[in-house]
């Protein structure tokens, strides 16, 4: 048998802020947003890595001096402990995989541990 793995479409789990819970091993997890429109949250850390990629609208990536205007094709990465928050500006779709896996903490902002 072979070590690869698939998870059909209709197997993501719902997570609790809008996003669907795809792979995942004890490395990292993959999730998908759907978010509608958000505010700026307050800067917050997560005890995670992660790289994401924008399928379509956009979206603010703020931290601590920069922000990003992230758009369709556009990818991005926060590292792990890193002061960040996001801000949606009309719908937002994108794949994230987190190292460790997070599950359930949301793009808003919801979810992560203060710093």
């Amino acid at each position: 048998m072979s070590g690869i793995e698939k998870l059909n479409a209709n197997e993501h789990k719902p997570g609790s802020h809008g996003e669907a819970l795809a792979m995942s091993n004890g490395d990292m997890a993959l999730r998908i947003w759907f978010e509608g429109k958000t505010d700026k949250k307050d800067l917050h850390a997560s005890d995670y890595e992660t790289i994401g990629y924008v399928i379509e609208g956009e979206a603010k990536l703020h931290s601590e001096g920069e922000t990003l205007h992230l758009t369709q094709g556009d990818s991005w990465r926060v590292p792990k402990g890193e002061m960040h928050a996001y801000e949606i500006e009309d719908s937002f779709r994108a794949v994230e995989v987190t190292s460790p896996p997070a599950r359930g903490a949301a793009l808003g902002g919801h979810g992560h541990a203060p710093a």
